[in-house]
């Protein structure tokens, strides 16, 4: 199934995301079931686990990439372009068929109020600090427009919420039981907070707040970051042309031959914020002058 007939089935079946939901609350309690009793937990190896680390950094921002063409069809055929979203999915804990949602959403709705990741109106640090909050929100309004706040969808709804974060937790068990202490520890945990973050930045500084209401969409390979940023993530940064062109693997291409990329503007503030163009683009400052 690819991509966009999920998103149509999300939009035309008030259940299918329950079902789901059981089908991976099903499948993660029979593998941890499995893993409890085979799993031997040794002590953490902390030599090893400074070993894995950097991997894992680079390893989070691969998955980002990943489930970011996955959701688009771009990863080879379709059979191992679902099984990456798959597993990327599975490794973020929400599951490739949210990303699904939450992503198609972002490019039907850019920087609206039904873009589960707009940054508007927020700091860099409010926006990290809970992305898959705001998510969850703005997916939960889109579902309730598409089949109605009745009271049958309602229990549905709030069925699918207690199930989903259930998800969350056996995920979560079924990689620590996977790995061991010492890799969940080390590889597993910064991978996926490596991930979060590149998936919040990259979602916060490739769109810009103009001071006349709209919004610019950039491409940034201004620094040493976005340059080795872009290497690993197959252009993650090239924001602008990705939504230009959905069905190309890595932007970076695309952009090198039709379009300038945005360099960094002379903002005042502590090297961190201007390094990474975490000033005067979203903040609650600015939106109060707007």
């Amino acid at each position: 199934m690819t991509s966009s007939q999920t998103y149509l089935k999300i939009k035309k079946d008030p259940m299918y995301l329950l079902r789901v939901y059981l089908i991976e609350m099903v499948v993660f309690a029979l593998l941890i079931s499995i893993l409890y009793f085979v799993r031997d937990l040794n002590s953490v190896n902390l030599s090893l686990g400074l070993a894995v680390l950097p991997v894992a950094l680079v390893f989070g921002c691969m998955v980002a990439s990943f489930i970011h063409n996955a959701s688009h069809g771009n990863v080879s055929n379709k059979f191992i372009n679902r099984a990456v979203g798959e597993f990327c999915g599975t490794w973020v804990l929400y599951g490739f068929t949210n990303f699904i949602l939450v992503h198609l959403l972002h490019h039907q709705y850019s920087d609206d109020e039904l873009d589960p990741v707009n940054p508007k109106g927020m700091s860099f640090l409010k926006f990290l600090s809970a992305p898959m909050r705001y998510m969850i929100v703005v997916a939960k309004k889109y579902l309730f427009i598409q089949h109605g706040q009745t009271k049958n969808y309602i229990f549905i709804m709030n069925t699918q919420t207690v199930v989903f974060h259930l998800n969350l937790v056996l995920k979560l068990t079924f990689w620590y039981l996977l790995f061991g202490k010492t890799l969940f520890l080390f590889f597993y945990v910064p991978a996926f907070l490596s991930n979060v973050a590149i998936l919040a930045h990259i979602n916060y500084v490739c769109h810009r707040d103009l001071e006349d209401g709209t919004v610019e969409m950039v491409n940034l390979n201004h620094n040493l970051y976005y340059k080795v940023a872009n290497y690993i993530t197959f252009g993650g940064y090239f924001h602008k042309s990705h939504h230009m062109r959905l069905n190309v693997f890595n932007p970076m291409k695309l952009a090198q031959e039709t379009l300038p990329t945005h360099k960094a503007a002379a903002y005042n503030g502590n090297f961190i914020a201007r390094y990474f163009d975490l000033h005067n683009i979203w903040g609650e400052g600015q939106k109060n002058k707007v």
